[in-house]
């Protein structure tokens, strides 16, 4: 499936379909082919009443009548079935096509995305395809072919009408487009707005044991507020549109049959019509009606589904960096005249600095001083607003995710592990690693033993081993993890604040053991007590300098 942010939501559809061609062709056919037998009963009843008129057995027609009925309702049967399947194909090609997106984008741009907003894409929106590809596309078909095969048969019985029947339906039609539009503007900001609740309802859930602790009224719990009552008014005005709309096709529409039965009466008696072809004209006035009520009211759902797709659309196609990296092994780590916006704040000017393997290096600041955003110039957290990193002498700010992971590490004080065990969840970097290395590291960073005992060892589930091990010992394997990867960089940025002072000295010797020409950059509240450190540095008003204590 080929999307790209820049197509048209009908182009994306068109692409989509296209992806699962053999269903939809199935569908598509079978769907028309429904449509095309739905006429056999009308004809059937027309012929059967005719027979009786003249006094002959309607039989056959009665047996073609039931044996119409019987093969449209397999094959609306059968185009619901391909329908449904190629709706579930599409929607699981477009969360895969979601999820390498995430994975390929900047990791700046994935952490500015709301995490709410991002999973209500992923489930709702991508759900929302299917009600416009399993349900919707063989009623539109049907609600479009209808009305014209049964006004071809009108027009079988009298061609006028069958004019008569069609003149109300483009008015109903255009006034109906016209007090729909903007409805996708609208559409797309009920949509916003409950994002935005969705958000606000994770925000007041989590924080809702500390409002009751101090029994305050939260931010979170006046975003919830605010949130609800734009939900609301939209919501009004939402429904206000859709029901004028659907009231006044309606009864345009109705007009249609409003206008053929008297027509038709008045043929009758000139004597242009009989009473069998009165009898079927009133019939088929309201079956032409019906497909068009059916049509309209799914309008609203289709374009419902068809935000989604406006929704899904920046997810796709999302271009790359290209990858570069060295053969040779880094020789110098710089700063080259580095500015760090943040939050519309100028944190740091004009940083220049050059590092070399083996040198570990702390950071102290104040808390805001920029410290971490500093350091996130570096993994691709944030993107610097001048200047920047060069290893080995060349910038890396048009690096990629993957070419960065192959020289840097980082480990923050949010430990973070995905379903599987515990080894899967150490050895995650492309570095190949042997079990000989995690024991290593699990032995130099003291938990050997606490691992050795899990009921499985390294194979032991990482939710099971997340309940037997304390805070700061899952901040030690998260350090492990990043210490596989064999990056020439590490970064830990308050990674061991769930450690005390003698534990956070131990991971570091252990990790300088197995890793001795790795360039350490470390974040500590401890930073002055940090052992064997080749230089220190500060971060204070808006500079980064070196610092030396007796």
């Amino acid at each position: 499936m080929l999307l790209s942010k820049d197509m048209s939501r009908g182009e994306a559809l068109i692409a989509m379909l296209k992806s699962e061609r053999r269903n939809v062709i199935f569908s598509i056919g079978s769907a028309v082919l429904c449509s095309l037998v739905e006429v056999l009963p009308w004809l059937c009843l027309l012929f059967s009443l005719e027979a009786l008129v003249s006094e002959e057995s309607p039989i056959l027609y009665l047996s073609i009548f039931a044996i119409a009925l019987f093969g449209r309702y397999g094959l609306y049967a059968f185009a619901i079935w391909m329908a449904h399947i190629a709706a579930y194909q599409i929607i699981q090609k477009a969360r895969q096509h979601i999820v390498r997106a995430l994975a390929s984008m900047d990791i700046e741009y994935v952490r500015s995305q709301q995490r709410g907003d991002i999973e209500k894409r992923l489930s709702d929106d991508c759900q929302g395809l299917e009600p416009l590809i399993a349900h919707h596309g063989t009623d539109v078909i049907n609600g479009v072919l209808m009305p014209i095969l049964l006004t071809l048969v009108l027009t079988y019985i009298d061609w006028r009408l069958a004019l008569v029947a069609l003149l109300p339906l483009p008015v109903a039609l255009g006034v109906q487009i016209m007090l729909m539009s903007g409805f996708r503007h609208r559409q797309q900001k009920y949509m916003e707005v409950v994002a935005r609740m969705h958000q606000a309802q994770m925000e007041f859930l989590n924080s809702i044991g500390v409002m009751k602790l101090f029994s305050v009224d939260a931010d979170s719990y006046l975003a919830l507020s605010r949130t609800i009552r734009s939900h609301n008014k939209i919501v009004n005005g939402y429904t206000r549109v859709m029901v004028g709309a659907w009231v006044t096709f309606v009864t345009l529409a109705q007009s249609s049959m409003m206008f053929v039965v008297p027509v038709a009466i008045l043929l009758f008696e000139i004597g242009d019509l009989t009473l069998v072809e009165l009898v079927m004209a009133v019939c088929l006035s309201i079956g032409i009606l019906k497909p068009w009520l059916d049509l309209t009211q799914v309008f609203s759902q289709i374009q419902q589904s068809f935000v989604s797709i406006d929704r899904l659309l920046p997810y796709f196609h999302q271009s790359r960096k290209s990858t570069t990296s060295y053969d040779g092994h880094l020789v110098s780590l710089s700063c080259d005249k580095l500015d760090v916006f943040r939050s519309g704040n100028h944190l740091l000017k004009n940083v220049c600095l050059e590092f070399h393997p083996g040198e570990r290096i702390t950071i102290e600041g104040e808390s805001g001083s920029g410290k971490s955003s500093w350091l996130m110039t570096l993994n691709g957290f944030v993107a610097p607003m001048k200047g920047g990193w060069q290893i080995n002498g060349t910038s890396i700010n048009d690096w990629d995710d993957e070419s960065r992971s192959l020289y840097i590490a980082s480990v923050d004080q949010h430990v973070v592990f995905f379903s599987g065990s515990l080894r899967d969840n150490l050895a995650i970097s492309k570095q190949v690693s042997t079990d000989d290395d995690l024991w290593e590291l699990l032995s130099l960073l003291g938990l050997k033993s606490l691992v050795t005992e899990l009921p499985n060892g390294l194979d032991t589930d990482i939710g099971e081993a997340e309940r037997l091990f304390s805070g700061g010992e899952m901040q030690r394997l998260a350090i492990i993890r990043a210490a596989l990867a064999k990056t020439p960089v590490l970064i830990l940025d308050e990674a061991t604040a769930h450690l005390d002072q003698l534990s956070e000295q131990r991971v570091l010797d252990g990790l300088r053991e197995y890793h001795s020409e790795q360039i350490q950059l470390i974040i500590s509240h401890r930073a002055m007590r940090v052992e064997h450190v080749e230089r220190r540095l500060c971060v204070e008003a808006g500079t980064v300098k070196e610092v030396h204590y007796d």
